[in-house]
């Protein structure tokens, strides 16, 4: 099946950049933005990300060359001796990257242009079930060669996890090492995975573009040893502190199908981000911008919008990343501004019109699962694994995938919404099959793979 580019914006660049970026160089009074002492053409943080259907991939890579972006991408059955066939280049767009510094701390902070680009390439027609090789680069400066399998219709696998949160322990090595822990336990017993999704937070400094730098690079790069991020789609939302440095979240992942709604700004200025969504076999996956919780009309069209234009999706699965139903609330969510309990009262209204079938969400680094919810309450209190075309929504709010962070139970809050709930201060992942007719999620703990919770929905 011929392969076709797809290019969002207008190229920034058609001269070929090459330079590198000393810190001694950086205007005095501000540190260093990079967490390498140079930047150069070498593409690193390389994602391929789920594409607006299975037969899409959408790449993403960080470097210092600022010519036109390149993907060599085919079957790998095709890729001979590291060479790829003529024909399998596809080229895209190079972004300068923007960064602003604690920009909710201190709104006189300014963009802080880091001298590295956001190189974006988007490839169609992929052949689903099928496994293909490919390198990213400018032409001259390659990455490695890596491969990966699209999905296919029948049924699909994915692994989600709770914040990352990569240096939120204070210990940026000790949250790479149960990063790697955990994608280590997730690919051993489960093989078949397609993508991988996380929950918002991958990363946790929002004060120090240096150390932000070094918190991406560790979450998209954990073990030197394997290319788990590369070498699986991946599937991301925003968090509260991935949002807190402006910018520059939009330049470190190639998102299908964003829209205006739901975007943030941080000192008047867009950040690029907003509602999207995208589908994976059977299931159209609704992503809400959660850092811009009080526009719950923009959500709504969102919303609207994704679900008109997948009305053969037999399942609907909304992720955003605060979490309306949690044990362990951010807060006590009795405040009248309180975004846990505004979208409480307001979010899920929206999955009850638009019979949402499931809901991910993080934040809240404590695992809880709820009853069947419609209309803001239980519909059935029955202890069950499974049900059997059930009315109404089941909210999952993941734990840590790293274990860099972990809250404690909320003892001055209703939990009357929580079916299960488990905190045992040890990573957790949570791996999910969806097939026409079924959705199975079971949660396990990385270091012993115990299972925690299991949960079944069927629908005839």
């Amino acid at each position: 099946m011929k392969m076709v580019k797809k290019t969002l914006f207008a190229a920034v660049s058609a001269a070929c950049i090459l330079f590198t970026v000393n810190a001694e160089d950086m205007p005095a009074g501000k540190s260093a933005p990079f967490a390498r002492e140079q930047v150069t053409a070498q593409p690193y943080n390389i994602t391929v990300g789920v594409g607006s259907t299975i037969t899409e991939a959408r790449f993403n890579w960080i470097s210092g060359s600022f010519t036109t972006p390149v993907v060599q991408l085919a079957e790998t059955k095709q890729v001979k001796k590291n060479m790829f066939p003529k024909g399998t280049a596809f080229t895209g767009i190079s972004v300068p990257v923007t960064a602003t510094e604690g920009v909710q701390d201190n709104i006189n902070n300014e963009e802080i242009a880091t001298g590295e680009c956001a190189c974006k390439v988007t490839v169609e027609n992929l052949v689903p079930d099928t496994v293909y090789s490919y390198r990213v680069g400018n032409g001259t400066t390659w990455s490695s060669i890596y491969t990966f399998k699209t999905g296919n219709e029948r049924s699909i696998s994915f692994a989600v996890f709770g914040d990352p949160q990569m240096g939120a322990s204070g210990d940026l090595e000790h949250d790479r090492a149960g990063w790697t822990k955990t994608l280590k336990a997730v690919l051993k017993d489960h093989k078949d995975v397609n993508f991988l999704f996380s929950l918002g937070d991958q990363v946790n400094n929002y004060d120090s573009l240096a150390k932000q730098q070094s918190e991406y690079e560790t979450f998209m790069n954990p073990d030197p040893e394997h290319n788990y991020i590369q070498e699986h789609q991946l599937a991301v939302l925003e968090g509260n502190h991935d949002h807190q440095m402006g910018k520059y979240y939009s330049f470190h992942y190639n998102l299908p199908n964003v829209s205006d709604l739901g975007q943030t700004s941080n000192n008047k200025i867009l950040n690029n981000d907003g509602d999207y969504w995208f589908t994976y076999g059977s299931v159209l996956f609704i992503i809400l911008e959660g850092n811009n919780f009080y526009d719950t009309a923009a959500h709504e069209q969102a919303l609207k919008d994704a679900v008109d234009a997948n009305k053969n999706a037999k399942w609907k699965i909304a992720a955003f990343h605060q979490a309306p139903y949690s044990e362990a609330n951010h807060s006590a969510a009795n405040a009248p501004d309180d975004d846990v309990l505004f979208m409480r009262q307001n979010w899920t209204k929206l999955m009850d019109e638009y019979n949402v079938d499931v809901v991910f969400n993080g934040h809240d680094h404590y695992y809880t699962r709820t009853w069947q919810m419609f209309g803001g309450m239980p519909v059935d209190t029955t202890k069950t694994e499974s049900v059997t075309n059930p009315k109404g929504t089941v909210y999952f709010t993941l734990d840590s995938g790293t274990g860099s962070k972990y809250y404690k139970y909320n003892t001055s809050a209703d939990h009357s919404f929580s079916a299960a709930g488990w905190q045992n201060n040890v990573p957790t992942y949570s791996y999910v099959t969806v097939t026409k007719s079924q959705f199975k999620i079971t949660t396990y703990e990385t270091y012993s793979d115990t299972v925690i919770d299991t949960y079944t929905i069927n629908k005839k």
